[in-house]
This record gives structure tokens, C-alpha cells and sequence, in this order.
């Protein structure tokens, strides 16, 4: 049970991590506050908030397969 509740914990703190540079990428490319290099850096760090994101999703996979297996 200790196990789920810090894999649950980190699920947390990866989707929060992963919404926040979505949200600073999406800021970036609708607001344009340093110019043209905006597009380019909104861009990078957009495609970047994947990666906590897909991590978050792996971990809550992770997650259910320890509680359907009853652990």
C-alpha cells in the first residue's frame, strides 16, 4: 500500500510538471513576449511537456496494475 501511495504522489508531481510547461508553451506562442523567437522557443518547450506527461501516464499504468493485482 506505501508503494501506491508514493507512485500516486509522484503521478501527481509529473502531470503537475507536465501541465505547467504546456501551459508555459502555450503562453509563449499566444502572448509572444521576446519576438519571433517566441514561435520557436513556445514550440520547444510545448513539444518537451510531453515527456513528464507520457511519464505520468506510465506511472499511473504502473498504478492500476498494482491495485487490479491486489497488491
Amino acid at each position: 500500500m506505501k508503494e501506491l501511495k508514493d507512485m500516486e504522489r509522484t503521478y501527481k508531481k509529473l502531470l503537475s510538471a507536465g501541465l505547467l510547461t504546456l501551459l508555459l508553451g502555450f503562453a509563449l506562442l499566444i502572448f509572444k513576449p521576446i519576438g519571433t523567437a517566441s514561435i520557436y522557443v513556445g514550440a520547444l518547450v510545448f513539444a518537451l511537456a510531453f515527456i513528464p506527461l507520457e511519464l505520468a501516464k506510465r506511472t499511473a499504468r504502473r498504478m492500476a496494475i498494482i491495485a487490479f493485482r491486489g497488491g
